[in-house]
């Protein structure tokens, strides 16, 4: 995976988690699809299949990742409660 590619990744995970927290809901699909146009335009990335298969994946390992803390937080919260 290339810089740029981390780059993007960083900068959607970013801009998705606040637009997440403004909006309070999930983003949509296209909301993913326009976050990553507009990252990659930052960033100076010209895509490409490989380079956009990495980029989700590698995305979608970060907000497994954040998914599994956030559930590890809530489980300890309970557990303090």
């Amino acid at each position: 995976m290339t810089q740029a590619e981390k780059d993007v990744v960083e900068h959607m995970l970013a801009s998705l988690a606040i637009s997440s927290l403004q909006s309070g809901i999930a983003p949509t699909n296209e909301q993913v699809a326009h976050h990553f146009e507009l990252s990659c335009e930052e960033v100076g990335l010209v895509v490409t299949l490989e380079s956009a298969t990495r980029i989700f994946n590698c995305f979608a390992r970060e907000i497994h990742k954040a998914q599994s803390v956030l559930e590890f937080i809530g489980r300890a919260t309970d557990q303090m409660q």
